[in-house]
């Protein structure tokens, strides 16, 4: 029986998706919490953790999808070079 191992295209399209998806929660992210923190610091706004409460999931979770998708990128171009 041979291992299900991932070839370089595959890893590249991986790569793609993941770089979609943490583009898009950055997009969402930063925005968010630039009006939150805005909003906080007007004289009636809202507590100063709403920020980071609000923000951070987003955005830590689109770098890390960022990141993965740079691992598989170098993954991809390792597999290539061995060939």
């Amino acid at each position: 029986m041979r291992a299900n191992r991932p070839n370089a295209e595959t890893l590249r399209a991986e790569a793609r998706v993941l770089t979609t998806a943490g583009v898009i929660l950055l997009a969402a992210g930063f925005p968010m919490t630039l009006l939150l923190t805005a909003q906080a610091l007007t004289s009636d706004g809202a507590s100063p953790f709403v920020p980071l409460a609000a923000g951070a999931p987003p955005i830590m979770l689109g770098y890390l999808a960022c990141h993965f998708a740079s691992a598989r990128m170098a993954k991809a171009k390792l597999l290539e070079a061995g060939r």
